[in-house]
């Protein structure tokens, strides 16, 4: 029986299958992201309408186009709606997730990389992505199949075949130089992260050298030289020093270095949730620290300290140099947090005489018990709860224009509160040795992260951010309006509405700076704002009133000289879905 679950490990990754399409094909349950996922579904659009792969935009662009290929590529076989933009991301989270468990599996144990899947798969800022038009879980997936073959390498070498160490180091470099492709000069930080690793080696010092490793990185870097060379040929110097100047600019965007510790510090924190609690702990853990521990293989050591201390600390230390503050440019650590509370989930569950021993020597491990981690879990739900029943949300509500449902939020916090504090009652439940209650304590908490995150797609806080505004636009009347003439967008740049209209219009309109611009040259309907009613001096009808903007359609003098002629529709706002 055992072994017949040993052998079902490898499947462990399907698990999340649940939490990723969930609602995911419920058309009313899903509705983009403004910033960035319009964006980005938008600016795939622009690949598709105007037939052109490489430069479709009307000035130099910031990013490299690799992600908006792939958003492009699922439109066009599944035709465009959110739920096909957001499809090859929910599938690349899931090929992470695997990818992990076999990273784990060669340098902790199999049950550890199943852990360590399972763990990342139920950490709510992966999960919110892993539903998201984003290029972070593509350029991810590139590198972490680039450390399983250089892991591959290191931990089990391909001695008797030079020919298979040759590939694995090709396609290595092949896929790190794909994510910068994919993600632009974000995908460097991932990769500086593994530099101690490498050198640490001196085996991965001789892979550095390696003439394959070096080919790869050419042959993958070809897809962003190619753009480099288009964009040049399409908009000048400002092609590359544009691709430049976005970093360096993102990297100093509130003025002094270190200023992004504190924030990275809380996001990373709140990101991980439910399993952050438990990184202290991870690092503190034996499997990293004691020399004679039997539990991982020896030899493997330099992997444990090294991969999955070092990678991820480097690139937290990199990330809060800068002053940037947005929390999924650290989405590239939460592998390697994975990895490392399950090297110490699976150091605490191995049952050998060496660890007994040790524990039952070394009191200065007390404070990293399994009581006083249940202890830091409780604390956090008691603090959770005060705050709710003491009226937080409700203030919170008042001071600010969110639009998360408080209700459904305040319903999620006593879920994972209460499971917490279950959680603490199975430890602590007495006539069970800490053992005994080790193994239930485990299973229990994956389960209710399973749960946590499940509860957060289901009430709409992962997949859903704008339903008000996609029923809006979503309407017979109004779809079959825009279907049929271009919309443009006047004045509107700039403004959360203005991306979401043209992430869902039927066709796109242009975008005009003033009204003169659009009276000369724009199409004969206009999204507006409604502030701005006042500007216009000529002809109109209004089909569509929400959202602080306005639809109106231009008319002409023949229009006006026959009533009955033009777009039989006038649309009024919904009292539902009015503001």
């Amino acid at each position: 029986m055992h072994s017949r679950l040993q052998q079902l490990l490898p499947f462990t990754p399907l698990l999340l299958f649940p939490l990723l399409l969930w609602k995911f094909f419920d058309v009313d349950q899903q509705s983009l992201r403004p910033w960035d996922e319009g964006l980005y579904m938008w600016r795939a659009r622009l690949f598709l309408d105007q037939n052109e792969a490489w430069a479709p935009f009307a000035q130099a662009h910031h990013k490299t186009p690799g992600h908006y290929w792939i958003v492009a590529l699922s439109m066009r076989l599944l035709g465009v709606s959110d739920s096909a933009a957001r499809l090859p991301f929910v599938l690349l989270a899931l090929l992470s997730a695997w990818l992990v468990y076999e990273i784990g599996s060669l340098i902790l144990n199999r049950r550890a990389g199943a852990m360590a899947s399972f763990v990342l798969g139920t950490s709510y800022l992966w999960a919110v992505h892993s539903r998201t038009v984003s290029p972070d879980m593509a350029y991810i997936s590139c590198f972490l199949g680039g450390v399983l073959l250089l892991t591959q390498e290191l931990v089990k070498p391909a001695q008797s075949s030079g020919q298979l160490c040759r590939w694995r180091l090709y396609f290595a470099g092949v896929l790190f130089a794909l994510t910068v492709f994919l993600r632009s000069a974000l995908a460097f930080l991932p990769l500086m992260g593994l530099m101690p690793w490498l050198f640490k080696q001196a085996r991965g010092r001789k892979i550095l050298m390696s003439p394959w490793l070096w080919l790869g990185l050419v042959c993958g870097a070809l897809p962003t030289l190619i753009w480099v060379w288009k964009s040049m040929a399409a908009y000048g110097t400002t092609g590359f020093t544009t691709l430049l100047r976005f970093p360096l600019g993102k990297a100093t965007e509130t003025g002094f270095p270190l200023s992004g510790f504190p924030f990275y510090c809380v996001a990373v924190f709140a990101g991980f949730l439910p399993w952050s609690p438990l990184l202290p702990f991870a690092v503190a853990s034996l499997s990293l620290w004691d020399n004679q521990d039997k539990i991982f293989r020896r030899q493997l050591m330099v992997h444990r300290r090294w991969l999955l201390l070092a990678a991820p600390a480097t690139m937290f230390l990199l990330l809060a140099f800068t002053s940037s503050q947005h929390d999924q440019y650290a989405l590239p650590i939460y592998p390697f947090m994975a990895l490392l509370i399950a090297a110490d989930l699976e150091h605490r569950l191995a049952d050998t005489h060496t660890a007994k021993l040790f524990r039952e020597r070394n009191y200065s491990t007390r404070w990293r018990s399994l009581p006083a981690i249940v202890a830091v879990y409780c604390c956090l739900a008691s603090i959770v709860l005060v705050f709710y029943f003491s009226g937080g949300l409700l203030k919170i509500a008042e001071r600010s224009d969110t639009t998360l449902d408080m209700e459904n939020l305040g319903l999620l916090l006593i879920l994972i509160s209460s499971a917490w504090l279950l959680g603490g009652l199975m430890v602590y439940w007495p006539r069970r040795t800490l053992r005994q209650k080790l193994k239930p304590w485990i299973m229990y908490h994956i389960l209710s992260a399973w749960l946590v995150i499940f509860g957060a797609v289901h009430l709409g806080f992962v997949g859903n951010y704008s339903p008000e505004v996609k029923a809006f636009l979503k309407q017979p009347h109004l779809q079959n309006v825009l279907s049929t003439t271009p919309a443009d967008l006047v004045n509107m740049d700039g403004t959360t509405i203005a991306v979401l209209l043209r992430a869902y219009s039927p066709i796109m309109g242009r975008s005009w700076a003033s009204f003169d611009e659009f009276k000369a040259q724009g199409s004969e309907l206009a999204w507006i704002r409604e502030s701005d009613v006042t500007e216009l001096d000529f002809p109109y009808r209004v089909l569509a009133q929400d959202h602080g903007v306005l639809l109106v359609h231009v008319e002409s003098s023949q229009e006006r000289s026959v009533p009955d002629r033009g777009i039989p529709v006038h649309l009024t706002p919904s009292p539902v879905l009015s503001r």
